[in-house]
């Protein structure tokens, strides 16, 4: 699932399709974003967005917890 699919939920139902709460996760991305600027190298550009991307690992993450 994508982030633009998801950014439109109410609070509860984002956290408990994410894990955490959205300030927290526009939180994450706005460091990540900071982050990536920061980079030397940028190699290939990604196919996914930084709030794509963690997603991606929040998702990895609850699936690490739930096993």
């Amino acid at each position: 699932m994508r982030y633009e699919t998801l950014k439109h939920l109410k609070e509860e139902a984002f956290k408990r399709l994410v894990g955490i709460p959205p300030e927290l996760f526009t939180q994450l991305v706005t460091l990540l974003e900071q982050a990536e600027g920061r980079k030397l190298k940028s190699g290939c550009p990604t196919k996914l967005s930084l709030a794509d991307q963690l997603l991606l690992t929040q998702g990895n993450r609850l699936n690490q917890v739930i096993d």
